[in-house]
């Protein structure tokens, strides 16, 4: 529990009168907190009251334990007035402050008015004293009273009895203060507080700023500072401080130098008042004479200089003088001149801004730079030069980063922020003397543009196609490409810069117009199946647009074409490619289309259609195009080194007019360099590994499109292959995935990082603006977003869209009873699992790999209980493989089985052993060739059942031959279940497709696959629905469904 003492809670702790003695002692300022600190739910104090030490515990529930070096511990006045100090919210080394005075009634300032004269004087004065030894001399000080002869005697008062007196007036009060100002300034003395204080304090040892501060308090109060003569003379308080400099002047072939201050008493002692020293005591050799403050304090080594005589340096040595010392002399005290010494100007600093610029961001560096070497510093010239630097920015003062002393941090800018920097901020800079600006990258200077930007809006005149809309920008003759336009405004970004320097502005509503005609191109229309048309809206917007004289185009040829832009079904198809060796269907030629577009554009995108939908041949046919109108482009395909081969042959196949070569080897391994290996390849195929390995030869390549297929592979944005990826030069990439999300929001934002960079912002913006609302606070308002930004750069058809060229698939869950013995191995494991989780769910982020351990423990038990050592109990589960197989291979079908298990999925093989079941069986331990020569005996029909593990096969195969899938047991991924039956349900398949599921009833294995359906909802939600309450990783509230 928080500490929360309050002055509520005193009465209860100690009595009341102990209290409100306690509070008199606190508020006259005589108790003080000294420490505090916190050590297992207790905040510890120690104090000083006086000379006695408390020490105070505050438990929890405000429990308070109480010991004090004079009393004990059963409490006492001194524990109140440091409670007392707690309750009111003083901090360590504080006392309350003190109380304001209340307001003076009139009748009563006019009666002390009247009586003033009867007021008797102070009955305390100060004695200033001289002490003599042989170590040396200074002034000090001491309280005295009134004697019975009307002189100021010692006796009778000491500094401790200033605390004994209560401090009851202004004077005692006063010099109480001296008294705890000695105490704190000499912590490690061994003199304690007011009553074991010296007799007399020396001035020299006390804060000196403070010390002036009551010594005018005292003046005010009455009370007299006197010599410690029997003379008893006034010492003085001078009004007008002192300044002090290094008097220098030329004489006798040398140079002499002199510390001096100014009192305008030649013939007197002078002696130190104050650490450090700024006020200086005036004596002769009887006493002090006069007090005087300093205009500021000196330096420590001006005073060492003052200890000292005056030195002298020979003519010869003047120089060496002025290169090594007199720029060190000018920090501890300004320099004067007789005139016979001409005092050199001080060497000015130059402020160095240091501008590095990295995608767009602006880096900003602050130094100084001396033309010497001494590293002395001027600090007044330091803050002339910053304060002429924010004075040159003026309004954009705030983007040179945090005022820091006399320069400024370090300061990363935002895009727009550069730019404002750049144009508004950099040539003021440039004219500050004593600035120098020095840029890491060559770079224009960046300028807003003289004249308003020009938006023009053209068509092609021979085409259909809203890829052949240009949309520019023209700023005094220059122009910006329909890409740039498009990136900037999509980004809401607030300038563009072109590569001239020029900058022109597109936060300002002439943009609007064109601004909200592009979102509505890519918003998202939730429509039934059939031809989707254009909203009255969206022409409405476009007849505004040219009714405000804002472009100028041919205002029907652009109503005809955006309906391609809001419904990419909408897009005039494109023609094959000549040679082009396969018949597209519609959805695959509408994805040739949307790929064109981009690529000719010179941008990317996400093809994530549905496993089974022949993204293949859509990339192929669009490659195949882009190599027609361009022969000599080079295109790069990197995918899982399972499919490799896959792509060779389906180009070969499908696009003989595209050559293409595969690489599976490293240049080291295969001796020759990767541009030997692909000459003459219009192709070039590798695997993830590979290209990550030769990254700098396939940089070197100059390729023009980069696809990444099973993109899902490279989800991780921290891994170095997808920073690869990132940094390949390309002007176009595609990622080809049917999950382009499986877990969390921050999958897809990998994958739109390297095919639209910039889109949905940097890591954190895209946390920040998409991740937390949707997946932490569920908006539905965010995710509709997300998607309307997210269209014209992912195309994604399900199979239920295109249903029509699909056959039926049947989907059946088969519950499986336990036997009793495995039944019973189950619950004994369980009840250890479900303690052990539920013990880990206060912190599942970090425990979040131990439970996934245990959960997967109990899903491989649902399986068989000897897969975990939990006996030798025989699986229902692989007795009804037995059935099913003797079903389906007896009438003449062929089936394809899955386990996310390698050791289950070789017991399911042994079950089609043992009944004279030929069977082909793939998991991660099959070499390529033999990878290759089981896929033939499947597909050729030799063998009518394929054992597969998830990832060896659950991806990049067809495997149409098969019509029906067993699933062994269900996994968290629902995606990698839709990818494996889709070996079979995929274009190609001519027969309906039956996929059983078989799931052990009682077990973990239901409630995985209710789980599913909420990772299902994930997918869908993002891509085409609207609720986004499914969308996150599993957390506690999962964790615990699953094993209750």
């Amino acid at each position: 529990m928080p500490f929360e003492l309050t002055p509520e809670d005193l009465p209860r702790i100690l009595p009341a009168w102990m209290v409100q003695h306690g509070a008199h002692l606190a508020e006259q300022g005589v108790a003080r907190i000294t420490q505090r600190y916190e050590m297992g739910g207790v905040t510890s104090f120690e104090g000083r009251v006086g000379r006695w030490t408390v020490f105070i515990d505050v438990g929890e529930r405000n429990g308070v334990s109480i010991d004090c070096d004079e009393c004990g511990s059963d409490g006492c006045v001194h524990a109140a007035a440091i409670l007392h100090l707690i309750a009111h919210g003083a901090t360590s080394g504080a006392a309350l402050p003190k109380p304001a005075a209340a307001p003076i009634e009139p009748w009563r300032r006019l009666l002390e008015k009247a009586l003033d004269a009867e007021e008797e004087p102070a009955e305390v004065a100060l004695l200033v004293g001289l002490e003599r030894t042989r170590t040396g001399e200074w002034a000090h000080i001491r309280p005295a009273i009134k004697g019975s002869r009307g002189t100021w005697i010692r006796t009778g008062i000491g500094w401790h009895d200033l605390e004994a007196a209560g401090s009851e007036t202004v004077a005692r009060r006063a010099l109480g203060e001296i008294a705890s100002m000695h105490d704190q300034a000499r912590p490690a003395s061994r003199w304690g507080y007011y009553d074991r204080a010296p007799q007399w304090i020396r001035l020299d040892e006390l804060p000196s700023r403070a010390l002036w501060n009551v010594l005018l308090e005292l003046r005010e109060a009455g009370v007299q500072l006197v010599a410690d003569t029997k003379a008893q003379q006034e010492v003085a308080l001078r009004a007008e401080p002192a300044t002090h400099y290094l008097q220098l002047a030329h004489h006798d072939e040398a140079l002499h130098v002199q510390p001096v201050i100014d009192l305008d008493a030649p013939q007197a002692q002078i002696l130190p008042i104050g650490r450090p020293v700024a006020a200086m005591a005036i004596a002769d050799d009887e006493r002090v004479r006069e007090l005087v403050p300093l205009r500021e304090p000196l330096a420590e080594a001006f005073t060492r200089l003052m200890q000292g005589e005056p030195f002298t340096v020979p003519d010869g040595a003047v120089a060496d003088f002025e290169r090594e010392y007199l720029p060190k002399l000018r920090r501890i005290a300004p320099l004067r001149s007789d005139g016979s010494y001409e005092i050199p100007a001080p060497p000015r600093p130059t402020l160095v801004l240091t501008l590095a610029q990295a995608d767009n961001r602006a880096t900003l560096s602050w130094r100084f730079d001396y033309p010497d070497a001494s590293g002395i510093r001027t600090p007044s010239e330091e803050r002339g030069i910053a304060d002429a630097v924010e004075q040159a920015a003026g309004e954009h003062a705030g983007l040179l980063g945090a005022r820091v002393g006399t320069t400024f941090g370090a300061a990363m800018l935002t895009k727009d922020e550069t730019v404002e920097f750049r144009a508004m901020v950099l040539p003021a800079l440039r004219a500050v003397d004593g600035l120098r600006v020095d840029e890491t990258d060559e770079l224009p200077e960046y300028r807003f543009a003289a004249d308003p930007p020009v938006v023009h809006v053209s068509t092609q005149p021979n085409g259909n196609d809203w890829f052949d809309l240009e949309v520019s920008v023209e700023v005094g003759g220059e122009a910006v490409p329909f890409g740039m336009l498009l990136t900037a405004l999509v980004a809401r970004d607030r300038y563009v810069v072109l590569p001239s320097g020029t900058v022109f502005a597109l936060n300002t509503t002439q943009f609007d117009p064109l601004r909200e005609l592009l979102d509505e191109a890519r918003a998202l229309q939730d429509r039934p199946t059939g031809p989707l048309r254009i909203s009255r809206w969206q022409a409405d917007l476009w007849e505004e647009i040219v009714g405000i004289g804002l472009v100028q185009a041919q205002a029907n040829d652009w109503l005809e074409r955006m309906r391609g832009l809001t419904e990419t079904e909408q897009l005039a198809p494109v023609d094959l490619p000549p040679g082009f060796r396969a018949e597209l269907r519609d959805y695959q030629r509408t994805g040739l289309a949307w790929l064109d577009f981009l690529r000719r554009n010179r941008l990317g995108g996400i093809l994530a259609d549905d496993m089974g939908l022949g993204k293949t041949v859509q990339v192929l046919a669009a490659l195949a195009r882009a190599q027609a109108e361009s022969p000599g482009e080079r295109y790069l395909v990197v995918a899982p080194t399972s499919v490799v081969s896959n792509w060779v042959s389906e180009a070969r196949r499908f696009a003989p007019e595209l050559p293409a070569v595969a690489i599976e080897e490293t240049s080291g391994k295969r001796g020759s360099t990767l541009a030997t290996q692909i000459e003459g390849a219009a192709l070039v195929v590798t695997s993830y590994a590979l290209f990550r390995l030769d990254f700098d030869e396939y940089q070197a390549a100059g390729f023009q499109v980069l696809v990444l297929d099973e993109a899902q592979q490279i989800k991780n944005h921290r891994a170095q292959t997808h920073r690869c990826a990132r940094l390949l030069e390309v002007p176009s990439k595609f990622a080809i995935t049917g999950t382009p999300l499986e877990n969390n929001l921050l999958e897809l934002w990998a994958l739109v990082s390297l095919t639209a960079p910039g889109l949905l912002g940097g890591e954190r913006t895209f946390t920040d603006q998409y991740r937390k609302p949707i997946e932490r606070e569920r908006s539905a308002e965010r995710l509709h977003r997300l998607r309307r930004r997210l269209k014209p750069f992912m195309l994604r058809r399900t199979k239920e869209q295109v249903a029509g060229d699909l056959p039926e698939k049947t989907e059946q869950l088969l519950e499986v009873e336990l036997h009793p013995a495995h039944k019973h191995a189950y619950a004994l494991r369980l009840q250890h699992e479900r303690q052990k989780v539920l013990g880990l769910l206060d912190d599942v982020d970090s425990n979040r790999m131990e439970i996934l351990r245990s959960l997967t423990t109990l899903r491989m038990l649902a399986l068989d209980p000897e897969l975990v050592g939990d006996g030798h109990a025989p699986s229902a589960k692989l007795e009804k493989l037995g059935e099913l197989l003797d079903e389906i291979v007896g009438d003449g079908h062929s089936v394809l089985v899955f386990s996310q298990f390698t050791q289950f999925l070789g017991r399911a093989a042994a079950v089609a052993e043992k009944r004279g079941i030929p069977f082909a069986y793939l998991d991660g331990s099959v070499s390529m060739s033999a990878r290759r020569a089981m896929i033939d005996r499947f597909t050729s029909g030799e063998v009518p059942v394929f054992f597969i593990s998830l990832k060896a096969g659950g991806f990049g195969l067809n495997l149409t031959q098969a019509d029906y899938c067993i699933l062994l047991d269900p996994w968290w991924n629902p995606a990698a279940e839709a990818q494996a039956t889709d070996r079979a349900h995929r274009i190609g398949q001519t027969r309906p497709v039956v996929v059983y599921r078989l799931i052990s009833r009682g077990t973990i294995e239901a409630k995985v696959v209710a789980m599913q359906e909420k990772k299902s909802r994930l997918f869908r939600d993002v891509l085409a629905g609207d609720d986004p309450s499914a969308i996150g990783a599993l957390d506690a509230t999962d964790f615990r469904g699953l094993i209750e």
